[in-house]
């Protein structure tokens, strides 16, 4: 063979390679704003299911390898709180503002990209405004009227506690929040008996019977329902445990919390109610 050929097609050979591999780096390196997260999925080292990276970048493999970004610009979300029980047992209804955001803290930046990656913008804020409402709930029950309007402090540590760790566990953190001052819901008539919540938790069993599961087994999100659905049994577990000790204030915080969790299953279209809105409702 002639060796100027055989020189020719060793050239050619090595410009090819070149090209190939300058157009897999050109095409495979991915780059992240610094408003953005960006999570590599896939074959990742270190044996996790994903890698996240803020305000980067990174070569993401073909075929072993894929990713998505997720937003870190703060979102705006109103809570409405109507028929919350202190635990001096008067209702109260209460408004509330709070901005949240995906952090940028490596452990919860983590749990965003396992929660959060599938889901679009208006599926985050639903998921989100379930939290802190049931949240809330939870937190009005455990203190007295008086003190939601005059311990403003006391309010927003326990909103940083509660709140801050329920949003955690699915990547979001709080930014900022403003709750109005409560007014006293007098119109409702009587008090929270055994009777009314043994009614309320049967409302919440059968929304938790019958909702069917929308997504295939495997599939991330039947990993997402999952989790709401978990969460729902340990709340309604949760309730039940506190009838049984007497504490109805917080056993109707838990039902009521429990009920946000499936609610939130039909609203993010992971489960289907059936079209019975009034199975959903609680009061």
């Amino acid at each position: 063979m002639d060796i100027g050929f055989l020189l020719t097609m060793l050239f050619f050979g090595g410009l090819l390679i070149f090209a190939h591999g300058f157009i897999l780096l050109v095409t495979r390196y991915k780059q992240c704003a610094p408003d953005e997260i960006l999570v590599v999925y896939g074959r990742v080292e270190g044996g996790r299911s994903s890698k996240c990276i803020h305000g980067g970048a990174t070569l993401v493999w073909p075929l072993i390898q894929d990713y998505k970004k997720l937003s870190l610009i703060p979102m705006s979300i109103e809570i409405p709180l109507d028929n919350a029980v202190s635990v001096d047992e008067i209702r109260m209804n209460v408004k509330s503002n709070f901005t949240v955001a995906i952090s940028t803290e490596p452990e919860i930046m983590q749990n965003a990209a396992e929660h959060l990656l599938h889901l679009a913008p208006y599926q985050i804020e639903s998921l989100v405004s379930e939290i802190i409402l049931g949240q809330l709930r939870m937190i009005f029950a455990s203190i007295t009227f008086e003190q939601v309007n005059s311990e403003s402090e006391h309010l927003d540590e326990l909103i940083n506690k509660k709140i801050g760790k329920e949003l955690g566990n699915v990547g979001i953190k709080i930014v900022a929040f403003h709750i109005s001052d409560a007014d006293n819901g007098s119109e409702f008539e009587g008090e929270v008996t055994q009777e009314r919540l043994t009614h309320y938790l049967n409302l919440t069993k059968m929304a938790r019977e019958k909702a069917t599961p929308i997504p295939k087994e495997g599939s991330p999100e039947s990993q997402q329902l999952a989790i709401l659905l978990r969460m729902a049994d340990d709340y309604a577990s949760d309730a039940k445990h506190f009838m049984d000790t007497g504490d109805y204030v917080r056993a109707f915080g838990a039902i009521n919390y429990a009920h946000a969790w499936i609610d939130a299953g039909v609203k993010l279209r992971l489960l289907d109610g059936h079209g019975d809105d009034e199975l959903f409702t609680l009061p």
